[in-house]
């Protein structure tokens, strides 16, 4: 049944918009790409980061047809009464989401790649990056209850994305070391997504309202 559902949800998410998207990633990462030819690894590791917010951007856009509509039907409200767990119902979203945003954007990270010559950790850096976005996301849309909050979502999304680099940069700066810069920031991701997996329950999902 999940995987079914994935796959409808891929469907309606790559269509005509997905490769105007895709184009639009591939230009930012083309204009951005050239101050990262000849640059240190940690000016790489940091170039990742770009396509990371943008890979939540194309996230959230397609979060609107599949779970943002979901939730507003009350659709998933009807699969939790017909016992869903919320643990297959995070998966199944996060499949759905995550596939379309890293399908549409890899004509752009296979660019970055060989443009910068990135290695596996910047790889592994960006794709457990945008995880735990995309998790977080997903988390964050399932608890809310206001849908008319989701205007201003994408907002305080990559203001988020903004501060928890801002933090861990400057956890660099004091101690020049790369291996804390990527263990405060994937602290603090983790730390927000375990909070917000606490407060997720089947009450909070299943309220809707306008």
């Amino acid at each position: 049944m999940v995987l079914k559902l994935i796959g409808l949800d891929l469907k309606k998410n790559l269509d005509k918009n997905a490769f105007l998207m895709g184009f639009f990633g591939l230009v930012f990462t083309y204009l951005s790409s050239f101050s990262l030819e000849e640059g240190t690894s940690l000016s790489r590791l940091m170039g990742t980061e770009g396509p990371a917010i943008l890979f939540l951007i194309f996230a959230l856009e397609f979060s609107k047809g599949t779970l943002q509509e979901d939730k507003a039907r009350k659709k998933i409200e009807f699969v939790l009464a017909n016992g869903l767990r919320i643990k297959f119902l995070v998966i199944k979203y996060f499949v759905a989401i995550y596939l379309a945003s890293l399908l549409t954007l890899l004509p752009a990270l296979i660019f970055f790649a060989f443009k910068t010559r990135i290695g596996v950790p910047e790889i592994f850096n960006f794709l457990l990056t945008s995880g735990l976005y995309t998790n977080f996301l997903i988390l964050k849309i399932l608890n809310t209850e206001n849908m008319n909050k989701m205007a201003g979502l994408q907002n305080k999304i990559i203001l988020l994305g903004i501060l928890i680099l801002m933090v861990s940069f400057n956890i660099y700066i004091f101690t020049s070391m790369i291996k804390l810069y990527l263990i405060s920031k994937f602290l603090i991701l983790f730390s927000i997504n375990i909070f917000v997996v606490l407060r997720t329950n089947k009450e909070r999902i299943g309220v809707t309202y306008f």
